[in-house]
């Protein structure tokens, strides 16, 4: 059963001496868009995460958020010229602005930037490897929750085919009267016109009847939009991304109504495709939830 495109997973764990948390969000996009952040010492590793992402998903725009501690101490060291310009730049200020109170410590803890983490090769590695596990079962749990919502919009989408096949049946039933209606119409609308004592050619009459007919008929629309729908519901049946498919069978299904439409010379038939127009603009709306 195909998988929708939005899904939400969080994972926090501690994997050796890392706490880890991993976020990832997902939503519709026609193609697959990753967005990535990660701890600074880790950004050499953005292309994996893209990879690895896509081992998991297709078709979805994927945000990837990932947090990490340290539970052990590591090596930190202090830029201290850093710190230095910005004591320099606060007193400045604070004399400019003649503010009393004074340039404190905690103000200047305040900026990050002056503290630089010392990790060797082998300690990146190392992090990274558990960022990776977690990041694997963060990846797990957000596609059973596009499963699930999956299986809600393909419950939805099997309905809506289901009542186009309903609809392409009644139209096929009416279809065969159309010779039989364009007759009638034809026959009633020359009593209204010609005088009574005016005799009609009976092979005029048919040769007309049979050529208004033929612009009417529908049977090939019929048989095409029994295809479409028939491919369809075997593409709800699949486990895999099915979701472009949809959307150029929906297209077809539509287009096909519309020439049903336009041929129309029956009241009943106009009303039955405007009803597949209706449903198919609710299936188009629906299948772009999926992958």
């Amino acid at each position: 059963m195909p998988k929708s495109m939005t899904g939400y997973s969080k994972i926090q764990t501690i994997v050796d001496d890392y706490k880890i948390t991993c976020e990832i969000k997902s939503l519709n996009s026609k193609g697959l868009n990753i967005d990535v952040s990660l701890p600074y010492f880790l950004n050499s590793k953005e292309l994996d995460i893209f990879s690895k992402v896509k081992e998991y998903i297709n078709r979805g725009k994927v945000s990837v958020r990932i947090w990490l501690r340290f539970i052990k101490p590591i090596q930190i060291s202090v830029d201290h010229t850093l710190v230095r310009t910005y004591y320099d730049l606060l007193s400045e200020i604070r004399e400019n602005l003649s503010i009393p109170v004074p340039v404190e410590l905690s103000h200047l803890l305040s900026f990050r930037d002056i503290f630089q983490f010392e990790l060797s090769n082998e300690e990146i590695e190392s992090a990274w490897n558990a960022v990776i596990k977690v990041l694997d079962d963060a990846l797990i749990k957000l596609i059973e929750e596009r499963k699930i919502e999956g299986q809600k919009i393909t419950a939805d989408l099997v309905k809506m085919v289901k009542e186009m096949e309903e609809l392409v049946e009644k139209i096929s039933e009416k279809a065969d009267d159309v010779p039989k209606y364009v007759a009638e119409k034809i026959r009633n609308n020359m009593k209204e016109i010609l005088p009574d004592d005016v005799e009609i050619n009976r092979e005029l009459f048919e040769n007309a009847v049979a050529i208004i007919a033929d612009r009417a008929d529908i049977r090939e629309e019929l048989t095409r939009l029994k295809s479409h729908l028939q491919r369809v519901g075997e593409l709800l049946k699949k486990d895999e991304p099915v979701g472009d498919m949809l959307n150029f069978l929906s297209q077809e299904i539509q287009r096909e109504f519309n020439t049903i439409l336009s041929k129309s010379r029956s009241l009943e038939i106009s009303n039955f495709a405007l009803q597949g127009k209706y449903v198919i603009s609710q299936f188009k709306e629906q299948i772009m939830n999926i992958e």
